[in-house]
């Protein structure tokens, strides 16, 4: 019943207790006195019940997660978004370099919080950045002091091997936190932290190297054709069990795919010879690949010598390779996801071999 109706219920009334039906000069004559007064109430009641319901039905809706949310104080009055949202604290509300507002869902991943001028956060970046690129948390600059803080934060983040991670601000973290570096995540029934490089390695889970090798590699033909079949083989993923083919992840070797011309090693009748040949040198990274695997424990499955001497390995520690042919392949038998990262610079290439905690 609305309002309006209420109310010319009750104007009805009134006239029905005040004027009679028939109207006798000078006399008013109260009639339906008992019922009248009844039924006022009644109108007076479902006017007040109207008036409470329309003020309820106005108020804005309420959001359905908000475990823990008193938890994190008013900051309405502080530059910058609040660090989490009061009606869903497993959100957190931050900006972007742009300036525009955004939220951060710590159901999906957690966020690392650092400060430009913080002198332990590189040592947490560093470990973010050894994560896949999936597995790496929020990025969230905090503690902003000054105008350029924003520029030297991109800054740490480039120097510690997060070039181009996106990343966010926020004037500083929910409360609880007391110092940076900090880790915070959602463990499904609240805002959990940790602070401290060594405290949030172990959180992550990050990688642990397993094994690794450097060999010699002069910028000639045969360095700049080791340099992309390293390149190629950067970031490669390999399951537990599962076998790793260099041929197969290096692919052809041809000047269409950029590779040039080197040497390589060739049978003749009159012995082994080195000779020009597109894509010669890439075994330097097959062999600094299968040095890697010896040095993790790792079982090799198929490995070729070459048909004479190599400079950057001792004999039976190289690994000749020849498309589509001789192969280099490997079992990753360490139980955990191993990543391959390599690096080529000052005319040396390095194979690591990493294992996923997480």
């Amino acid at each position: 019943m609305s309002i309006a109706f209420s109310l010319f219920l009750g104007a009805l009334l009134v006239v029905l207790y005040r004027v009679s039906l028939d109207k006798q000069p000078g006399r008013i004559v109260y009639v339906f006195a008992g019922p009248a007064r009844a039924l006022a109430v009644v109108a007076l009641a479902l006017l007040v019940v109207n008036l409470r319901i329309e003020l309820v039905s106005a108020l804005p809706a309420t959001t359905a997660v908000s475990v823990g949310a008193e938890n994190y104080p008013d900051s309405s009055d502080k530059a910058g978004p609040d660090p989490v949202e009061k009606a869903a604290s497993y959100k957190l509300r931050v900006s972007t370099p742009d300036g525009e507002e955004t939220y951060l869902d710590l159901r999906e991943k957690p966020a690392l919080f650092f400060a430009a001028w913080c002198p332990h956060c590189p040592e947490a970046l560093k470990d973010a950045a050894k994560l896949l690129p999936g597995k790496r948390p929020y990025l969230i600059v905090t503690y902003l002091r000054e105008e350029g803080d924003i520029g030297k934060a991109k800054a740490k983040l480039a120097e510690n091997g997060l070039t181009g991670e996106p990343y966010y601000l926020v004037q500083s973290p929910p409360e609880g936190v007391q110092g940076i570096p900090s880790l915070v995540w959602w463990d499904g029934g609240g805002v959990k932290h940790v602070e401290g490089a060594a405290l949030i390695k172990k959180e992550l889970g990050v990688p642990e190297l397993l094994g690794y090798a450097e060999i010699p590699n002069p910028p000639d033909g045969g360095g700049e054709n080791a340099a992309l079949a390293a390149l190629l083989i950067n970031g490669k993923v390999v399951q537990p069990g599962e076998v790793f083919s260099f041929n197969r992840a290096v692919g052809p070797r041809t000047v269409s795919r950029g590779f040039v011309e080197g040497r390589s090693v060739v049978e003749t009748v009159y012995g082994p010879k080195l000779v020009p040949d597109v894509g010669g040198g890439v075994c330097r990274a097959s062999t600094a690949l299968h040095l890697a695997v010896l040095n993790a424990g790792l079982e090799v499955v198929e490995r070729h010598n070459h048909s004479m001497p190599v400079s950057y390995a001792e004999p039976g520690k190289d690994a000749a390779v020849a498309w589509p042919y001789w192969d280099f392949r490997f079992r990753n038998t360490a139980g955990k996801l191993l990543v391959i990262k390599t690096r080529s610079d000052y005319e040396r290439l390095r194979v690591e071999l990493w294992v996923q905690r997480k």
